[in-house]
């Protein structure tokens, strides 16, 4: 925690507390304690604690049974589904080491993550493994286990389905086990082959490649568990908390923030496998969701959701969000949408386990800043050398100390050197702390665009451009200038009433009057969407391939 972070620090919350249990055992007390709780909810299908703890040992036996030694890496290739999280948290059980792999994936990326992780198990639903099909020969996989949205969806559903779980998919693929099967023919007898909770590997949770190819985070249990009791902590999530499982469980945010802060509280997680913001809409009022952590993006995306006045969020109590800085303006909408909502940011990494960066007090929102330190130290050093920490209100890296931060990146030694100095995380973010600890994303280095010899960090243009009504979403890169040697090019969604009606004079002469002149674009782009990730986080460097040089 940052000295400043002392005087807004919340009542009743623990500075320090201690884990004796990885992530997957809270759900067994649960099922121990009450196992007729209810702790999923998929789309009308309800799963208490009893039936997933059932499940999590059956996942866990059977990939013993199969072969798997501690330490294994099994590949988790699914969107949001009860089968996801069996998969997830039996492979904890039984001592193997969880490997994500986005959703969104073709065969070059599936191939690169498989392989550098050494996976031999892969788990997946069946529409997504056409694309692994295409690689098998290249692999070392030796058992795939495929399952169906379908296994898990009621014959009436609640809430309309997303378009992949109405296809019709072969019933059968060469050489592999069925989901359901699998766990009929395994034993419900628990194990838990966790022995070292510092030392032993939980994931290898892989980076989004932004700067080159993607390296997998070696997070052990302990830096997953305290992150997931840290979360519960900091939102004081109850066992009748209802929270919103649309955010990924692929990605670190959705996974410890929805699915491990949920079950870890023994709280309900209603589960959905896509973001569509109708169906969320409905999925909030229908449930009564009180909690929901998501990508600025959604939120957005959910604001402009036709006639969404007429849904009912009077239940949320927490809606945060992350992945990118969100306007003022964005924040009172949202406000006045959920009007019993506490709101606020986050910053976090996969590096740091997403909760190990700033987290917003409860209560006590600043507009502009993604929270206090929460689980971790946190300095702002200089760019030069990262040796000497900067005083309240001036920019450098960000850089994180902690129980959260990993062991370092799989198989890259070089890599990991460079991130983690002494203990210390460097983040490569560039951000100012105030004088109460509250952190302001500035940019990162990479991002950062030199033009007439002023530095401009693309998130601040866009801050200002969310303050034009008329922008629902933009994105900022740097592009050559022969004159000012860059210049930033502003990618823009126009909100929907305004499509086809705003030219790019008109958003270039609003530039010159609410910007200086060295930071406001010399090019504007309409775009009907920008590029993102399945975590809904802007990705930028699509854009920067796109655009190489002008």
């Amino acid at each position: 925690m940052n000295n400043g972070s002392k005087k807004v620090w919340p009542p009743l919350l623990p500075k320090a507390f201690e884990v004796e249990k990885p992530v997957c055992e809270y759900i067994k007390d649960w099922a121990e304690y009450r196992p007729d709780r209810l702790a999923l909810r998929f789309y009308g299908r309800d799963i208490n604690y009893g039936e997933l703890d059932d499940s999590i040992n059956r996942f866990a036996q059977g990939l013993l049974k199969a072969g798997l030694k501690k330490g294994d890496r099994v590949a988790v290739f699914m969107q949001n589904c009860p089968q996801f999280i069996i998969s997830f948290l039996g492979t904890l059980r039984a001592g193997g080491v969880v490997v994500c792999l986005n959703p969104m994936f073709k065969q070059a990326e599936l191939e690169y993550e498989i392989n550098d992780a050494g996976a031999e198990i892969l788990v997946a639903l069946d529409y997504l493994y056409p694309e692994v099909e295409k690689i098998n020969s290249r692999l070392f996989v030796k058992l795939v286990i495929l399952t169906s949205l379908q296994d898990y969806i009621p014959a009436q559903p609640v809430l309309p389905l997303p378009p992949e779980a109405q296809r019709n998919v072969p019933s059968s693929f060469e050489g592999v086990m069925d989901f359901m099967q699998f766990l009929e023919n395994s034993s419900d007898t628990h194990i838990c082959n966790i022995n070292n909770m510092e030392e032993d590997l939980a994931l290898l949770q892989y980076t989004g490649g932004t700067t080159g190819l993607p390296k997998g985070s070696m997070l052990t249990h302990y830096n997953l568990a305290y992150s997931g009791v840290g979360t519960v902590y900091w939102f004081r999530s109850r066992y009748d908390d209802v929270s919103l499982g649309v955010t990924p469980f692929f990605h670190i945010m959705g996974m410890v923030q929805l699915m491990c802060t949920s079950l870890i509280s023994g709280g309900q997680l209603v589960v959905l496998s896509r973001f569509d913001s109708g169906v969320t809409a409905r999925a909030i009022e229908l449930y009564g969701c009180t909690f929901w952590v998501t990508a600025t993006t959604s939120l957005i995306a959910l604001l402009e959701t036709p006639e969404i006045d007429r849904y009912n969020f009077d239940s949320l109590r927490c809606l945060w969000s992350g992945g990118t800085p969100i306007s003022v303006e964005i924040q009172k909408r949202i406000s006045q949408l959920a009007p019993n909502a506490m709101i606020g940011e986050g910053y976090g990494l996969t590096e740091c386990v997403s909760q190990g960066g700033t987290s917003t007090p409860l209560l006590r929102y600043k507009p502009g800043f993604t929270g206090v330190p929460q689980l971790n130290e946190m300095k702002i050093v200089d760019r030069q050398t990262g040796q000497n920490e900067l005083p309240p209100g001036e920019e450098g890296e960000i850089i994180i100390k902690g129980p959260t931060v990993m062991k370092g990146y799989w198989n890259k030694p070089k890599e990991t050197r460079e991130t983690v100095k002494e203990g210390w995380l460097f983040t490569g973010d560039i951000g100012l702390m105030d004088e109460e600890g509250y952190l302001k994303i500035i940019g990162r280095k990479k991002e950062l665009i030199k033009c007439s010899g002023y530095s401009v960090f693309p998130s601040e243009v866009e801050n200002l451009l969310f303050k034009n009504p008329k922008i629902a979403e933009t994105a900022v890169i740097g592009v050559e200038d022969p004159y000012r040697g860059e210049s930033p090019k502003a990618f823009i969604v126009l909100k929907s009433e305004h499509e086809g009606k705003v030219t790019e004079k008109e958003i270039l002469d609003w530039c010159k009057e609410n910007m200086a002149t060295y930071k406001r674009p010399r090019i504007i782009e309409f775009r009907r969407e920008l590029p993102k990730s399945a975590a809904g986080k802007l990705l930028r460097r699509v854009l920067l391939e796109e655009n190489p040089a002008l």
